[in-house]
């Protein structure tokens, strides 16, 4: 994994990939790395406006996020159901 991906940044102290869950930026939880235990919390009073913005986007795509992991998890247990229908033929 790399820090460029959706929801990651680099830690400003060691530059290991920081997940950025929605969640935890939106309450004002502190996040922690793992590389190096810096905990990063959102400076809510400069960032008010994004944070809202942020909040916005969030309950607007609730459904979608819903909806599209009731799909993995159907496509998921498809998968799990099919490997278990496999009938495998004795060798002649």
């Amino acid at each position: 994994m790399t820090a460029t991906q959706p929801g990651r940044i680099p830690c400003p102290a060691c530059s290991q990939p920081l997940a950025l869950p929605i969640e935890a930026v939106l309450t004002g939880q502190a996040i922690a790395c793992a590389g190096c235990g810096l905990e990063l919390t959102a400076q809510r009073e400069t960032s008010h406006e994004a944070l809202n913005a942020l909040g916005r986007w969030y309950e607007e795509t609730a459904e979608a996020r819903t909806t599209a992991a009731s799909g993995q998890a159907s496509a998921a247990a498809g998968q799990t159901a099919k490997a278990s229908r496999r009938v495998t033929r004795p060798r002649r």
